[in-house]
């Protein structure tokens, strides 16, 4: 199924367009005006802009489920998203491959369907709430986006939204919308990639002691358990078994006992060898054997579920930890690229909690992160589908 646009899982991902902010009106005290939907800090986000966002988001949901082929129509059209949701499903089905529409029910492609429209609502949302927040992050920081930048990666984002700056036109016919939403979302991706490169300066910078410490915190990582090398004959019966033992007891090898004798292929195949055994991998039984018999004795016939076992213990390779010395470059190179990740998700878990207390949004559009009435959405089941049940399209 098209990889329709998902909520972000983290609230200030640029997964929204960033529609002009210069409209944004500016609040009188607390509480929501008659023409708001939500509020962030002293500024209220209007009802004419959240419509503006939500037609920009319909657009994307027609895009993914047509395929990205909304802009090959000389007059393109929105997808409606209204129950039953037909046209939905039917272009929808379109998209899926021959070779995989026997592995899409037409129950996903309607749940699917069914889950765009509270998808679209709480996307509209998210974007113009983190359209104001990194706007103000931004500011603080002084942290300024340059025509020049934004300019660099325009014809990059005409292409991936609407399929090349070509079809501008077409877009603003269909959308009422201008070329300015693609300038914001850009706007919004530069300022997110230069306040999270601020906030992780120094996150990559991995000492001595760093790596040790997490050497020792996470030192159960670096333990390898006891581990033996066997031979083994595996019979049906007792009396096999016995006889098996009678003959290596005797002076034949494993390789010709096993070829005589055994029944698993596995290790006849191998003279009978099985490498590298460590508790909890084996038959109870036979790990017991295994693990009380001494180096380079016999022991068996052993019953097990699957059998009668004989065996030998050829090697025996100690507990042992994993030196320092030996993983410790591996470790630096490791926590390098996972420090400033984690800087970067404490960065962002501070900018939420620290906006989400000066954020309300109105009842039936309180579904986004930010909302410090945030509340769930009803539809979660749908949503959820729309999230995870996706077949591929032929993209």
């Amino acid at each position: 199924m098209p990889r329709h646009q998902r909520p972000a899982t983290k609230a200030l991902v640029a997964c929204a367009v960033g529609l002009p902010v210069a409209a944004l009106l500016t609040g009188c005290g607390g509480g929501l005006s008659g023409d708001s939907i939500a509020k962030v800090g002293d500024t209220d986000i209007t009802k004419t802009q959240y419509e503006q966002s939500l037609k920009f988001q319909e657009m994307r949901a027609s895009q993914q489920v047509t395929g990205n082929k909304l802009f090959a129509s000389a007059t393109p059209q929105l997808i409606s998203f209204k129950a039953p949701y037909t046209e939905c499903q039917t272009k929808l089905k379109a998209t899926v491959p021959k070779e995989q529409q026997a592995q899409v029910t037409p129950a996903q492609i309607k749940q699917y369907c069914e889950g765009i429209p509270e998808q679209a609502k709480s996307l509209a949302v998210q974007q113009l709430i983190s359209t104001k927040v990194l706007d103000e992050e931004a500011k603080e920081a002084k942290i300024n986006v340059t025509d020049a930048e934004i300019n660099k990666q325009l014809d990059a984002v005409y292409t991936q939204e609407i399929g090349g700056k070509a079809n501008l036109a077409k877009f603003t016919k269909l959308t009422g919308l201008n070329g300015d939403v693609f300038k914001d979302l850009v706007r919004q991706g530069l300022e997110l990639q230069k306040l999270t490169a601020k906030a992780t300066k120094d996150a990559g910078k991995v000492t001595e002691k760093d790596v040790q410490d997490y050497y020792n915190k996470n030192k159960k990582q670096y333990a390898q358990p006891e581990s033996r090398n066997l031979h083994v004959v595996l019979t049906k019966t007792e009396a096999e078994a016995k006889k098996a033992r009678a003959e290596l007891d005797g002076g034949a090898t494993f390789a010709s006992v096993a070829k005589k004798y055994s029944i698993d292929q596995v290790t006849k195949n191998a003279d009978g060898k099985l490498a590298n055994v460590v508790k909890g991998q084996q038959e109870k039984a036979l790990e017991t054997a295994a693990f009380s018999t001494a180096a380079t004795e016999l022991a068996g016939p052993v019953k097990t579920e699957t059998g009668w076992y004989v065996l030998r213990v050829d090697k025996i390779t100690p507990a042992k930890t994993i030196p320092y010395a030996q993983v410790k470059a591996v470790l630096k190179q490791q926590l390098e690229q996972t420090k400033p990740q984690e800087a970067a998700q404490k960065w962002e878990e501070g900018v939420l909690k620290k906006w989400k207390e000066k954020t309300e949004c109105r009842d039936g559009y309180n579904t986004v992160a930010f909302c410090k009435n945030q509340e769930k959405p009803k539809t979660t089941t749908a949503a959820g589908a729309a999230q995870t049940q996706q077949p591929e399209s032929g993209q």
